[in-house]
């Protein structure tokens, strides 16, 4: 199942379980309300029939009269549900009127040890049927709670009809019912059928806004994986449109961008160093193949001189299949520091010792000022000597004679700052910054007469960097190249 599925699915589902769950409490809020209305609105009717019939009572002067006729019992009924109260004149009228209706008891079924004339036995007979009422479901009993009119439980509710303060009678009637009006039920029938009606319009409405956002929401990732597939396949020109916004997908779209322009650095990177790799060992070795050539075929002969020539290709060769090999294995991990408490201090003063002579043979002086005799860091030493030596080799090669090397190194806080800047030629600006680039040599001064290959600062990189220090290019004011190492101190 595809992801615009999943969502849409997701969205419908719970505006469905919402629409459920609001139809649920919704319906019970109502009923429940329904009913409280329906108890308050009947309990005035309670209490005006109960109010006629303590009148009836009264006017009447017949205490049985009521009890005898249900014709007596219908007509309260109807005065109480329409809210009027019982006059003598009202009163009068009924019973003219009740001449000519007779009041009809219902048929019930006579025993044997019961007589219709022994006035003992009618207090045993069961109640008589309740007059029809379409309305209000109430029973008539008497002050001892014997049903007249109507049936009688004991979870009713009961009123009792009070004359000059005794009670004459009570009315009873359930105390919580579901409606039975006509009106009642079919107002909330309508109800239900309206929220139904509301709720299915509802559904199918979010089901076309989940669509719309389910379509929304999917299409950026589809970009997403439409270009991290190309990516996969070795498109590096793939870019992703979802990048203007501020929520976590426009994020990840841009961070897919920022990959691939990263990836296709790197590329070609990767295809520039094997171009520049196999032009740097294709040079020298196309130089020995001439040189071998020119002596079989009697160009050139077999002399100190031309062997010299050979043995110096041989050696750039060397150098620079090492420098390859050390930077390899620095780009991958490979080489292991052993790092320990050194004086950075006494291995300058060696190094710069060490070289000073030779440099001094080819014209180029070497000064050397360290003004800390203990500058403690966590180093390996065999690796920061090497640092050193491929530092001054760099500044021999691209240092015109006569020319000067000063190397300065001194404490500075919690750093040890080692500078070491050569004479003319210099560097261009745009330059400076690509000079620890692998095989990167500025045309114009670091050429292959210098002997230069353009990883000796590469190299260098991956050893400060190893070390948390770094390294930086700058203009000298000697008139060519500072390079400016800085690494912490040893804390004691």
């Amino acid at each position: 199942m595809s992801l615009f599925i999943r969502i849409w699915l997701s969205f419908l589902i719970t505006l469905g379980a919402i629409l459920l769950l609001l139809y649920t409490a919704i319906q019970w809020s109502f009923s429940n309300g329904l009913i409280r209305y329906i108890n308050q609105r009947e309990a005035a009717t309670y209490q005006m029939l109960s109010q006629n019939i303590a009148t009836f009572y009264v006017l009447s002067e017949e205490p049985s009269l009521l009890e005898q006729n249900s014709f007596y019992w219908r007509q309260l009924l109807a005065l109480s549900e329409s809210g009027e109260t019982l006059t003598e004149t009202r009163l009068n009228d009924w019973k003219i009127q009740h001449l000519f209706e007779p009041d009809k008891p219902p048929r019930r079924k006579h025993h044997n040890n019961y007589s219709r004339g022994n006035p003992s036995d009618r207090e045993h007979k069961p109640p008589r049927r309740p007059p029809p009422n379409d309305h209000l479901p109430i029973s008539l009993l008497s002050k001892d709670m014997r049903p007249i009119y109507g049936p009688f439980k004991q979870d009713f509710s009961v009123l009792p009809v009070n004359v000059n303060g005794a009670i004459i009678a009570n009315i009873a009637w359930p105390s919580s019912r579901i409606p039975e009006s006509t009106y009642d039920v079919a107002f909330a029938e309508s109800q239900k059928h309206a929220f139904l009606m509301l709720a299915s319009l509802a559904l199918v409405f979010g089901a076309i806004l989940a669509l719309f956002f389910s379509r929304r929401f999917t299409n950026p990732l589809d970009d997403i994986a439409n270009t991290t597939q190309k990516l996969a396949h070795g498109d590096y020109d793939a870019r992703t449109t979802t990048i203007n916004g501020h929520d976590e997908i426009t994020t990840l779209g841009n961070n897919i961008n920022t990959l691939a322009t990263t990836l296709k650095q790197a590329e070609t990177a990767r295809r520039d160093w094997l171009a520049s790799t196999a032009h740097e060992l294709r040079t020298p070795l196309s130089i020995i193949k001439g040189e071998f050539e020119a002596i079989l075929d009697g160009i050139r002969p077999a002399d100190a001189n031309t062997l010299t020539s050979i043995e110096e290709e041989i050696a750039h060769l060397q150098k620079l299949i090492e420098d390859l090999y050390e930077l390899t294995n620095a780009d991958v991990g490979a080489i292991r520091y052993r790092l320990a408490p050194h004086n950075l201090s006494s291995t300058v003063v060696h190094v710069c010792q060490k070289h000073a002579p030779m440099l001094l043979n080819k014209g180029i002086t070497l000064t050397e000022n360290v003004t800390d005799k203990h500058v403690i860091v966590h180093a390996d030493e065999m690796r920061i000597q090497q640092l050193l030596e491929n530092l001054l080799s760099n500044s021999e090669k691209y240092t015109d004679q006569p020319g000067n090397i000063v190397v300065l190194l001194e404490a500075r806080a919690d750093s040890a700052i080692l500078s070491i800047e050569d004479s003319a030629p210099g560097v261009p600006d745009d330059a400076l910054k690509l000079l620890f680039e692998k095989l990167f040599r500025v045309e114009s001064s670091r050429n292959r007469q210098r002997g230069g290959s353009g990883l000796g600062l590469a190299v260098a990189k991956k050893i400060v960097l190893a070390h948390g220090g770094t390294i930086v290019a700058e203009h000298s004011h000697l008139g060519g190249l500072k390079l400016v190492i800085k690494m912490p101190l040893l804390k004691e």
